[in-house]
């Protein structure tokens, strides 16, 4: 299971879009007013409840509507990837996607590539 929390404005359109093509059955999507609002406690918290993997999806940095929430959310998913890797879990099950919100593509490859990462190492995804 991969778990999205997705801006509002420019991940959760994308992400509804990506939905709807189908395939995506192993994906939880969670809407959030910006990603820079995903506390680190949250994500720790769904690797607790069986999450292989986060992303963070958030706004194109030059279009985020909170002015710093991308950068906040992209700083903050390495901080989480190396907590992850501190708990245990192996490496790059935090990704940070920044995109607009008719990228459903986008989203879509996003996902493959975590959960590509999670069967190298031997996850279920």
């Amino acid at each position: 299971m991969i778990v999205c929390y997705c801006c509002s404005r420019s991940g959760m359109p994308a992400a509804l879009l990506a939905l709807e093509e189908g395939g995506l059955d192993d994906v939880i999507v969670r809407e959030v007013p910006c990603a820079g609002s995903v506390e680190q406690w949250e994500v720790l918290h769904c690797f607790r409840q069986g999450a292989e993997g986060v992303l963070i999806v958030g706004c194109l940095l030059e279009n985020c509507a909170h002015h710093y929430g991308s950068e906040i959310a992209a700083r903050r998913s390495v901080v989480l990837e190396r907590t992850v890797q501190d708990a245990g879990l192996a490496k790059n099950r935090v990704a940070m996607v920044h995109l607009a919100e008719h990228q459903a593509v986008r989203f879509r490859r996003a996902v493959e590539e975590m959960r590509a990462t999670i069967r190298e190492q031997g996850g279920q995804a």
